[in-house]
């Protein structure tokens, strides 16, 4: 699981392997737990077509 460190000093995880510092990601077990890290979300991309598909009307008018 990904987890980002929000404290104001640079801190060491001995157990991770890992120093870090405000605003650092870093991967842990699902049950690591501290006050100063919050669990992240995975992100999910879209991959975008090559082909661009209109997305607003064709009317001319539009605009004028």
């Amino acid at each position: 699981m990904r987890y980002t460190y929000n404290g104001s000093s640079e801190r060491v995880f001995p157990t991770l392997g890992i120093t870090v510092k405000k605003g650092d990601q870093f991967d842990a077990p699902e049950d690591f737990s501290h006050p100063e890290c919050s669990a992240g979300e995975a992100k999910s991309f879209t991959k975008l077509s090559s082909t661009p598909t209109p997305s607003a009307a064709s009317d001319k008018t539009l605009g004028e």
